[in-house]
């Protein structure tokens, strides 16, 4: 590998896809600072990195966070003419996009224009911008009040999705079957998201195939799509257990969005594929930044940390295009829990359980234990299939077992404390954190 010098500054350095570009980055001779709004991030393991330095969080004050990147930026500037680069890796990328002009002369920011970004984020400019571009997506619906639900009630087709308008990771998604629901699930998101276009989109039916791309003025020049085997949650949740599959039909979809918004950075791209040679992927969002699977693009032989770098310090990225189909990775730990919800999901029923439940409960107070026995097998009976159950669990295990597992630490020895971050936002919070799930 060819040493290169140059000076990249990350945010977000709680995140694992902060460390992939400080490892892809750093690995190559430059060198990496690290941001954050909390002391201790995954970034302060890596002997990549060489800072690692704080600034305020920019949800609770926008201003003073890009006032304190300032003071970070113009604090390290080299005295020299070597590149220097503001990398973005997670969410924060669209406010440094709309306080762009604030940093030139200073550094280069990798990521696209805040016009760009501001025409596919959030889920309803989104909607308008598909619908006004004739991109593939599922049919949407804005209605703005309750008013304007009950208007569009009759060309609505079940099941659909509700969608707050700026969430991640399935967060705030319920899929509705039917009208009196789809009715309460409105008024739930206006009183959580008062004042936000709340967002209903037909079902598309297939899988979630993740679109990773990086574009140079609208041009994909390097691309590589991920199928998620497996979720978690299993519902609406991230992939866990990712594999590698030919691109070509989501590149003419993408290109058809980002040509005229002239893109100019990396975007992930979430798609819904029935797998049929003959149906199209719908779109189904943009998320204007890197994405949760990057891990997985790079083992996959495309660099995208390594390709911006290039693209914003050089005008042009040296991409072979020798993507590794087929490729498949999971997340440590995480596929063994996204098996047991799925196994629970696929093959336990527990709809009879459930019914027979206060019984059992009475008959256990009263210490009756074997009628309470006998209702219990009369309805795991009805809801559970053992051969069903083996089955399922088999091919799922079978899955995990084909995927290479992602490490974070082989060159880097310390890094695996950072992992921790997972399972404690898990043991914490009883989910992923942000940065995991898109």
């Amino acid at each position: 590998m060819v040493s290169e010098t140059g000076k990249v500054i990350v945010t977000y350095g709680r995140s694992l896809i902060a460390l992939m570009i400080a490892q892809s980055l750093g690995a190559r001779g430059i060198d990496i600072i690290g941001c954050d709004d909390v002391d201790l991030t995954v970034l302060s393991f890596s002997k990549f990195v060489s800072q690692n330095l704080i600034y305020t969080a920019p949800e609770k004050d926008e201003k003073r966070f890009i006032e304190d990147l300032l003071k970070i930026v113009r604090d390290n500037k080299p005295d020299d003419e070597r590149p220097y680069v503001l990398m973005p890796a997670f969410r924060e990328a669209k406010i440094i996009a709309k306080h762009k002009d604030r940093f030139e002369g200073l550094i280069t920011v990798a990521c696209p224009d805040f016009a760009a970004i501001d025409r596919v984020d959030h889920k309803d400019a989104f909607a308008y911008t598909t619908q006004e571009l004739g991109v593939e997506s599922p049919n949407t619906w804005l209605p703005h009040d309750e008013n304007g639900l009950d208007a569009i009630l009759e060309e609505v087709a079940f099941p659909v999705f509700i969608k707050p308008p700026d969430d991640v990771g399935g967060r705030g998604i319920s899929k509705i079957e039917n009208a009196p629901d789809l009715i309460a699930a409105f008024k739930v998101l206006q009183s959580r998201y008062p004042g936000e276009q709340i967002v209903i989109q037909s079902v598309a039916e297939g899988d979630d195939y993740c679109f990773c791309g990086l574009f140079n003025d609208g041009d994909l020049i390097a691309s590589m799509v991920y199928h998620n085997l497996q979720k978690f949650p299993n519902e609406a949740g991230a992939g866990v257990v990712r594999e590698t599959v030919e691109s070509d039909r989501f590149d003419v979809i993408a290109e058809k969005l980002m040509k005229p918004l002239k893109w100019h950075g990396v975007a992930g791209i979430d798609f819904i594929w029935d797998g049929s040679e003959d149906s199209t992927p719908m779109m189904i969002e943009v998320n204007p930044r890197f994405w949760a699977g990057l891990d997985h693009s790079i083992k996959s032989n495309v660099d995208f940390p390594w390709l911006l770098y290039q693209m914003v310090t050089r005008g042009e990225a040296q991409y072979d295009g020798d993507v590794q189909i087929g490729h498949k990775t999971s997340l440590p730990g995480l596929p063994a829990i996204a098996r047991i919800e799925s196994l629970f999901t696929e093959a336990i029923h527990f709809e009879a359980l459930e019914a027979q439940w206060p019984r059992i409960k009475d008959h256990l107070k009263d210490h009756n234990l074997k009628e309470a026995g006998e209702i219990f097998k009369d309805a795991m009976s009805e809801s559970f299939s053992l051969d069903r159950a083996i089955e399922t669990f088999k091919t799922m295990k079978k899955q995990t077992q084909e995927a290479q597992k992602i490490s974070y630490g082989e060159d880097d020895p310390f890094i695996g404390l950072g992992a921790l971050f997972i399972l404690g936002s898990l043991i914490k919070h009883g989910k992923l954190p942000p940065e995991v799930t898109r």
